[in-house]
């Protein structure tokens, strides 16, 4: 009878982790091919053996209370994260960027552990303390905890990581941002405390 316990308990966990496994791939996969699709209409390459599955038109509002689909909101969160980019971009609040060797001041959509998504704003190579190597990563997450109805939140922060990308030091919170759902408009909540 133990035998079987210990049988149902392993075949048990071993299907919830090929569940969990194809779901992270299938968000790694349809986020990866929404930033194909972004990078080859922005470039203009029009391939016609190349199929384009159907997806949401970026123009649309696609925000409708309870209606959003899983992949809706990730594209939706991307084209929020671009905006706040955007913003610190074109209204030069980059915290402490001047123009040097060694900076990617490139949009750069990725997703942490949990499959939440982020975006790195800003990166430069450093020397901490003790000679490490590394990068400050200044950053756009994606606040998912908090509801603002017909808003979604951002945190801007700084981190500081080795080479491996582990932390050197604390994060430093530079900002926090709203964006409407609808028009994209993004405004500064002109705060760095938790709230």
């Amino acid at each position: 009878m133990k035998k079987w316990k210990t049988v149902l308990i392993v075949a048990a966990a071993v299907i919830s982790m090929i569940v969990n496994i194809g779901f992270s791939v299938f968000y790694v996969f349809q986020y990866s091919s929404r930033i194909v699709r972004r990078v080859i209409s922005d470039m203009g390459i029009v391939d016609d053996d190349f199929h384009v599955p159907d997806t949401i038109d970026d123009s649309e509002s696609v925000y409708e209370e309870g209606q959003e689909t899983t992949e809706e909101k990730f594209l939706r969160i991307d084209r929020e994260m671009q905006a706040v980019a955007d913003y610190l971009y074109t209204e030069g609040m980059l915290a402490g960027v001047e123009a040097a060797d060694g900076i990617d001041t490139a949009y750069t959509p990725m997703m942490d552990a949990k499959g939440w998504p982020y975006a790195v704003v800003y990166r430069e190579k450093m020397v901490f303390d003790g000679g490490v190597n590394g990068y400050k990563v200044q950053k756009v997450t994606y606040e998912y905890m908090k509801d603002y109805g017909e808003q979604d939140e951002f945190v801007y922060e700084e981190e500081y990581c080795d080479e491996s990308g582990n932390p050197v030091m604390d994060t430093q919170i530079l900002g926090f941002f709203l964006v409407d759902k609808d028009t994209m408009e993004v405004t500064d909540e002109n705060t760095v405390e938790w709230h």
